[in-house]
């Protein structure tokens, strides 16, 4: 659950003159109205509250979620729930008002719009269409069925690119795509591959944080692969600089909005080839609950307890052309310190911490400066008012403040 004290990119956008706009999936909390999309700064949002939910009947947890969402009087919000949407396939409805909200857009002021695509999580629903494109994935249904939810989600990129091209937008856009975390490699998921990177999505391996991602504008240069160090924090003060200053390698006499203490940095001129990176380290996790954390400081990758699920789940073979080992490894190691270079190995296959013992030393010592500073977690019970049946079988927000 997001705090309300703290400061979102919409708000920042606002204040910079855009308009700002939300689609698709929101899981920032929903308990009181205060932590909902236009109450955290969108002039709009069309989507669902949940973590995740059915891409068709729009249900999560026996109840509806499905919503648009727009400023009402007084600082409430307009919440309109969307019974139509019932049957059509989510990734569709998501590309079609991100292209209505191109396409109604009012030109005289920039636009932010944050398109939160539910491909490819679970459940594993998809379109036939897709589906048949596949058929040389033999003998393994759950990757087919995951490559046709990647090709919906690549179908709706195109729609949104098309109608910012149809708008006259394109020109001066900045269109950035990148995933929250690795794909899920257990027994019960739906066709993930991270091949050759270890673990996946819920642990602290490369394979579940190393996630994909890439920018692309007539606004700067093409072609570059950038391997610099890079955090989802960063993207608050790379986005606000950009919105202030413009796309060109840092004007150190535009600094953009002041964004107080926080843990990101603006990182526009690594991104696009000009410096390197404005970070030597960051926070994988310290997770007080289960005594677990991770930490990477330059080409060192630290674990401190179990960092979750691992192994290495090579690709199926497509039409027999593809040859990979195919089994999948379980690490089980009785470590409660491991020290890998993911520079030089980022598969995560040798562990070094006995060779080089300053470096678990002083990376031990960071763990323990960050842990100093960490916030208590709010693992609260469930609400039993917030249940759906309560609010005509549709999830509401339920309290006055949460």
């Amino acid at each position: 659950m997001a705090h309300l004290q703290t400061t979102s990119i919409p708000n920042y956008m606002s204040e910079l003159g855009y308009s700002c706009h939300a689609v698709g999936k929101w899981h920032l909390g929903f308990c009181s109205w205060d932590l909902t999309p236009v109450k955290r700064g969108f002039d709009s949002f069309y989507g669902f509250y949940n973590g995740q939910e059915h891409y068709r009947n729009k249900t999560a947890h026996n109840g509806f979620d499905f919503r648009l969402d727009t400023p009402g009087d007084n600082g409430t919000v307009n919440s309109e729930v969307v019974w139509s949407a019932k049957s059509t396939y989510s990734t569709i409805l998501y590309a079609n008002r991100a292209a209505k909200v191109v396409h109604d857009h009012d030109q005289s002021k920039p636009l932010f719009l944050y398109l939160a695509m539910q491909s490819v999580h679970s459940p594993n629903e998809f379109l036939k269409k897709h589906y048949q494109m596949y058929k040389g994935v033999e003998q393994n249904c759950k990757r087919r069925r995951f490559l046709s939810m990647v090709t919906a989600m690549d179908d709706a990129a195109e729609v949104v690119v098309k109608a910012l091209k149809q708008s006259g937008m394109w020109d001066n856009t900045i269109f950035i795509f990148f995933s929250d975390n690795g794909g899920a490699v257990g027994k019960k998921t739906i066709g993930q591959v991270n091949y050759p990177l270890r673990g996946g999505k819920a642990s602290y391996w490369e394979g579940g944080i190393r996630s994909s991602s890439f920018i692309h504008s007539p606004l700067i240069p093409g072609g570059l692969y950038n391997r610099e160090m890079l955090h989802i924090t960063d993207w608050l003060p790379t986005l606000t600089h950009l919105a202030a200053c413009g796309p060109e390698p840092t004007n150190h006499e535009c600094t953009g909005p002041d964004l107080g203490d926080i843990d990101g940095v603006n990182q526009w001129d690594a991104i696009i080839g000009a410096a390197k990176s404005n970070r030597a380290e960051f926070l994988v996790n310290i997770d007080p609950i289960s005594k677990n954390s991770a930490l990477r400081w330059g080409p060192w990758k630290l674990y401190h307890g179990n960092p979750g699920i691992s192994g290495w789940k090579p690709p199926p073979r497509v039409n027999r052309d593809l040859h990979e080992e195919s089994n999948l490894y379980y690490f089980q190691g009785p470590h409660s310190i491991m020290l890998f270079d993911v520079e030089a190995d980022p598969a995560e296959k040798n562990e070094v911490s006995e060779s080089n013992p300053d470096i678990v030393t002083t990376m031990l010592e960071r763990l323990n400066f960050y842990q100093n500073r960490t916030i208590p977690p709010r693992k609260l019970e469930e609400d039993p008012a917030s249940r759906p049946g309560l609010f005509g079988g549709v999830w509401t927000p339920w309290l006055e403040s949460c």
